[in-house]
């Protein structure tokens, strides 16, 4: 999916293009964990979507993916655990519903 993108420069890309790239490349090694900071930040809602779906599609083939995120409406079905940290101290801990 991200091939299309080979023959641009990587700051003509949008963001959510320029994160599904620096994806794709933390991919090539492969990984047993994923650290993924802020990865819907900036993104249009499309690609949001898109990136939640391989996200889940990644998780579902075993990987460990750990999300810092703001917001998490995005994340939100993503997730088995959520802690919500406030002035650097964990405010609340909850597993996801089931």
């Amino acid at each position: 999916e991200i091939g299309r993108f080979a023959s641009r420069r990587a700051l003509s890309l949008s963001g959510g293009q320029q994160k599904l790239v620096a994806l794709g490349r933390a991919l090539i090694v492969g990984r047993k964990l994923l650290l993924l900071d802020e990865p819907f930040e900036g993104v249009a809602p499309a690609l949001a979507e898109r990136l939640i779906d391989v996200i889940g599609t990644l998780r579902g083939e075993g990987l460990s993916v750990l999300l810092s995120e703001s917001d998490h409406v995005h994340s939100a079905n993503l997730v088995d655990g959520l802690y919500v940290i406030e002035r650097g101290e964990i405010a609340k801990k909850t597993a996801a519903a089931a």
